[in-house]
């Protein structure tokens, strides 16, 4: 996604120019890489679903039947981009424009859900790194919204159907923007800012213990630098600060400073998924690591997939299409690794002990989604009780509304997670 993300950029900034050839090479190896991984990906996650037979919302079936469609939708896509540019030495623009359509929506469907689950044990239960989340997955909804809306209206200022080669430099220099692209620009560069920022502080939040291994001065820098590193590309907003280095050498400074700065967004990606990588790590239920793992891939493919620089300039071949499709690919896992592990947790009283008595910070997030998912499952447990026993009950008998029900079972599990903690505090082991 790095080199697929900034290889036009490169070639803009540098002169660099490679034959048609090479670049056709250069997308045909993308291509394989993105088919063959996320076909892995895919499979795995299977494997493991129907393995431990977990339910997700209204049936797994469908989440895999979106994720899978998309995946042939696309594969089948750049099929046809390669046999048209092997054949014709061009490639139609309404390829990339279905592409488009068809990534983001989907993509959309997954970030949704994930705002659904969160919001919803938010509802249950208030706390900050849910928050954080929430307000992190509604921006990057609206980041992928934006990206969609964005493309699509400098695909429409493409007069000709079809793209063919033509140099890099001279695409980029001429490229059209009006005052509407230039909004939308901003706005996607704002809403990218704020929901990196929000998952940041929850990342910080998650590995916050690990300033006791380093030291706090230390851990600060080493997390504060993926932040300053993706603060940087936004100079423009706040005053040149390379001017000098531009006026002075703009060929040797621009191709410099796309190799420094050409992974901003991965590495942060990078960074937010580590507090789910380094979570499963310290699992012992082999349920729970494989859904932490997910997790993890899915956070640094969603959150380092969302570029809508290179497509823009819809160049021959169409680099950025490899890292556009990761897209949904990275929502899925994110969505469904996320609610598995809630859904571990909440079904295994065992795991919930061993969260209560470590000290670890990566389990607060899970301990707090896994006891309100158990919330959930138990207040969905009750209504079928109460259908059956009302045959049975006295005509003066007032049964419980859900609101009550809810309330006492919330009332339950807080007295019972504050006693676990209590004992867990005290060095008291629980028969």
């Amino acid at each position: 996604m790095v080199i697929d993300s900034t290889i036009v950029k490169f070639f803009a900034n540098s002169g660099v120019e490679f034959s048609t050839s090479t670049n056709q090479a250069i997308f045909v190896t993308f291509s394989i890489v993105y088919a063959i991984g996320g076909i892995l990906l895919i499979t795995s996650v299977f494997k493991y679903s129907s393995k431990y037979s977990y339910k997700l919302p209204l049936n797994i079936k469908y989440f895999h039947a979106v994720i899978i469609g998309t995946q042939i939708s696309i594969i089948g896509i750049i099929i046809t981009i390669l046999a048209q540019m092997y054949i014709s030495n061009r490639y139609s623009l309404y390829l990339l424009q279905g592409s488009t359509y068809i990534s983001h929506i989907s993509a959309l469907v997954f970030t949704a859900m994930l705002i659904f689950l969160f919001s919803s044990w938010l509802k249950s239960r208030r706390n900050y790194m849910i928050v954080l989340y929430v307000i992190s997955f509604g921006l990057i909804s609206a980041n992928i919204i934006l990206s969609c809306i964005y493309l699509e209206t400098q695909f429409s200022l493409k007069t000709l159907p079809y793209i063919r080669p033509y140099p890099v430099h001279n695409l980029v220099t001429s490229l059209y923007v009006t005052s509407w692209t230039e909004v939308l620009g901003s706005t996607f560069d704002i809403l990218s800012l704020t929901s990196f920022l929000a998952i940041w502080i929850s990342t910080i939040t998650l590995l916050y213990q690990y300033r006791y291994k380093m030291g706090r001065i230390r851990y600060f820098i080493l997390t504060g630098i993926p932040l300053i590193y993706y603060l940087i590309p936004f100079y423009d907003y706040f005053g040149s600060l390379f001017s000098p280095f531009i006026l002075n050498s703009p060929i040797a400074f621009g191709a410099i400073y796309v190799l420094i700065f050409s992974a901003t967004k991965q590495i942060g990606a990078l960074l937010f998924s580590l507090a789910f990588w380094t979570a499963s790590s310290l699992v012992a239920n082999q349920r729970v690591q494989y859904s932490l793992l997910t997790s993890a891939i899915g956070m640094a493919l969603l959150f380092g997939s969302i570029e809508i620089v290179t497509l823009q300039y819809k160049v021959y071949p169409p680099f950025g299409l490899v890292t556009e499709a990761f897209i949904p690919l990275g929502a899925y896992l994110l969505f469904v690794g996320i609610f598995s592990s809630a859904t571990s947790v909440a079904r295994d009283a065992k795991l919930r002990k061993e969260f209560y008595k470590s000290a670890m910070s990566q389990f607060n997030l899970l301990k707090t989604i896994g006891i309100t998912q158990m919330e959930k499952e138990l207040l969905k447990e009750y209504k079928p009780v109460l259908a059956r026993s009302s045959e049975f009950e006295e005509p003066q008998y007032q049964p419980l509304e859900q609101s009550d029900v809810k309330e006492i079972i919330h009332d339950v599990l807080q007295e019972l997670q504050a006693r676990e903690s209590n004992l867990s505090k005290n060095g008291i082991k629980k028969d």
